[in-house]
């Protein structure tokens, strides 16, 4: 029997995740690898347990999916391999304080499956994936609707 899941979780615990795991293997991530890491965490986990992993919707941006509190956690590293972790502020203090760890095994290890199967791939092969024709990202962006929110939810 499965435990249960604390998802769905603030998408920046899951960057912050893949950047620990990143380091324990010596590995470097780039912020666009970080961002389409988050985003196929996401999108196989709604597919595997169908509830959503990441509490934030994805937008569609020029080189594929994006949450927004990710890419301004790490903007300031551009093109190169984040070393830091994100933050978020606290409402009562003004302070930015580490946001909360995923502590459920079952979602971390989940992540880490994730990171097994995608860190190999640099951040431009990551968002050619996201750009296949079919792909979510396609059917926003190529949409004659604008709509440019890749929510997980129903709607």
């Amino acid at each position: 029997m499965e435990r249960p899941t604390h998802a769905p979780y603030d998408a920046r615990s899951v960057a912050n995740l893949f950047l620990d795991l990143a380091e324990a293997r010596n590995v470097s991530l780039t912020q666009m690898q970080l961002l389409k890491l988050v985003y196929f965490a996401g999108g196989w986990y709604l597919a595997r347990r169908g509830v959503p992993l990441i509490r934030q919707d994805f937008q569609a941006w020029d080189y594929g999916p994006v949450v927004k509190v990710v890419r301004d956690s790490f903007k300031h590293y551009g093109k190169s391999p984040i070393t830091g972790r994100a933050e978020k502020m606290d409402i009562f203090t003004g302070e930015f304080v580490q946001v909360d760890d995923i502590d459920c095994e079952l979602d971390r290890n989940f992540i880490q499956a994730v990171f097994e199967k995608y860190h190999v791939y640099n951040g431009w092969e990551l968002s050619d994936f996201t750009h296949e024709e079919g792909t979510p990202w396609d059917a926003i962006w190529n949409s004659d609707e604008p709509i440019r929110s890749l929510g997980s939810e129903d709607r």
